[in-house]
């Protein structure tokens, strides 16, 4: 309640994304995390529509009872960052099938079924760009269950 009270500056029970935003380097102050505005963006999205809107203006902002869910999304979003960023060897924010291929080892560790690398990248570049961009990458890990196999995460089930 203390992280909610100082991250919602407005007071008025709603956290927009620039409040997010400054929380995040303020309040919660993990830097790393703060840098990675696509983690941010995708944790608040999928947040802000967790639980029926007690507000009319609550579709576009976190409410307090979605905060617990705020910081679930961006545990996972931040996973699924290092993980996209691992592959990404260039480090130019795109994954490219090279790349894609070169991780194998890696996703097979994070137990993705990589005996078919073409189909695996299929379904992973949804939208046939040949390159694969974090929200993309996302998108399919959360459909693989994608889990770092070194990643401090006691019991992922209870989230």
């Amino acid at each position: 309640m203390k992280q909610w009270q100082f991250i919602d500056v407005n007071n008025n029970g709603l956290i927009s994304l620039a409040e997010l935003d400054k929380g995040m380097r303020d309040v919660i102050k993990i830097p790393r995390l703060f840098n990675t505005k696509p983690v941010l963006l995708r944790a608040f999205n999928a947040a802000r529509n967790k639980v029926p809107s007690s507000s009319s203006h609550g579709a576009d902002y976190v409410e307090r009872s979605e905060y617990r869910y705020l910081l679930m999304f961006l545990r996972q979003y931040y996973e699924y960052w290092v993980a996209f960023d691992l592959i990404d060897a260039d480090g130019d924010k795109r994954v490219t099938f090279k790349e894609f291929q070169q991780a194998t080892p890696l996703l097979q560790n994070w137990n993705i079924d990589m005996t078919n690398p073409q189909r695996q990248w299929a379904q992973c570049d949804a939208d046939n760009g040949g390159m694969v961009l974090f929200d993309e990458f996302a998108n399919w890990a959360i459909a693989k269950s994608l889990d770092l196999d070194d990643d401090d995460d006691v019991s992922d089930s209870h989230m």
